[in-house]
Formats: C-alpha cells, sequence, structure tokens
C-alpha cells in the first residue's frame, strides 16, 4: 500500500472541473452478438479532469507543490466533488442523522459509506456504494434505529471507521449524515503553459480515486 497525504487538493482556486463516475464491469460478445456482462465489484470509481489558470508562484506553492510531494502517481491525497461532498440525498443537502445506514463491522465498530441511485427499484445485488475513508472532521452526526446518539462517538477521520460506546445490539440499525472526502491521486503528469510572465496554466490534470487507500 502507498504513503497517503491527509490533504486536499486545493479545489477552491479551480479555473474548471469535471468528473465522472464509472463501474468495472467485463463484457464478452459472441460471434452471434450476445453479451454477456460480469460485475468486477459494485463500487463507483471516480476520476476527474481539472484545470488550473493561476499566477505562477501560487500554482508553484499550492498545486505543483502538492503534485511533488506526492511524488507524481505516488501517494495519494484528499479530493472534494462540490456536488456530493456529504450523504444527504441531494449530495447538498442540510446533513441529518439518518442519511445513510452504516455497515457493522464488530461489536460498537461501524465503517461509513454512501449509498447512490436512489429512488427507482434496485437490482438483486443492492445500490451501489461508496466506502467512505476520508470523512471530514467535525462534521459526523449519528442516530441508533432514529434516535440521535448524543456521546460515545469516536471516528478516525482516516479510515471511516466509526466506533460507539457503549456498543449497540447486533440488531440495532445505526445511521450517519457526514462531510467526506474522496481519496485521489495523480494520474498523470502536470503540464505547465506560460501565459505570460506571471500566469501559468496548468491544463486537463487527471486524478483517479483510490478504491483502497
Amino acid at each position: 500500500m502507498a504513503e497517503f497525504l491527509e490533504e486536499r487538493l486545493p479545489l477552491d482556486i479551480r479555473m474548471g472541473a469535471s468528473y465522472r463516475d464509472g463501474y468495472a464491469v467485463q463484457i464478452t460478445q459472441t460471434a452471434g452478438g450476445a453479451e454477456y456482462r460480469k460485475l468486477v465489484h459494485g463500487l463507483p470509481l471516480r476520476s476527474w479532469t481539472i484545470n488550473f489558470t493561476l499566477l505562477r508562484d501560487d500554482l508553484a506553492a499550492r498545486v505543483l507543490a502538492l503534485y511533488h510531494r506526492a511524488y507524481g502517481r505516488y501517494a495519494g491525497f484528499r479530493v472534494r466533488c462540490d456536488d456530493d461532498y456529504n450523504t444527504s440525498a441531494t449530495g447538498r443537502g442540510a446533513i441529518t442523522t439518518t442519511d445513510q445506514t452504516l455497515t457493522r463491522i464488530s461489536a460498537g465498530i461501524y465503517q461509513l459509506r454512501k449509498e447512490y441511485g436512489a429512488g427507482g427499484t434496485p437490482l438483486g445485488i443492492g445500490r451501489p456504494a461508496r466506502t467512505v475513508c476520508k470523512p471530514v472532521a467535525g462534521t459526523l452526526i449519528a442516530a441508533k434505529n432514529g434516535v440521535t446518539i448524543a456521546s460515545g462517538l469516536t471516528l478516525d477521520t482516516t479510515t471511516g471507521v466509526l466506533t460507539i460506546s457503549p456498543a449497540p445490539l447486533i440488531g440495532d440499525t445505526i445511521t450517519a449524515g457526514f462531510e467526506f472526502d474522496v481519496p485521489a491521486r495523480f494520474d498523470d503528469s502536470i503540464e505547465v503553459t506560460a501565459l505570460s510572465n506571471i500566469v501559468r496554466d496548468c491544463g486537463s490534470i487527471d486524478i483517479v480515486e483510490l478504491l483502497a487507500p
């Protein structure tokens, strides 16, 4: 497992950004044209293309510095997606304690997650869900069987693992709302273009999500 930098790509200074969610599906086509499709895993994999146009010194201090600290494609870092930074159904709605049902790992230990594809009838395998490994500190609120948990919550913001004390019963439903970042890495080198003596452009910086940071 490679290194991970617990810092966020500075999207607040972006010129433009686009993102995509993809799924690993193997498709085999027969000579007769029939398709056989295999879902390799039910996890959405996000990727971004980001463009920056900044003053030379600002670009070097904020974007290129992170690129070099990460050794290019080697180490991961956090990325915030403005359309999907919390667990509310609308993506940017107010966080509530019942946004998402957490996965029980063991007694009192739960993994944060976000489910996608609300509305309509899910497939027999259920809806896809992102394992949330990088929640934002201070944003978590949780409930047990619909009742807010006021104390006894310990969240590891580097793994997304929530510890509840005293431990709920095995049949209790634990839900939560929170903001989160997506763990990611650079997927290519960064090309810098000089627009003037002091302005630099970085076009089409490719970034890809890490499913197991």
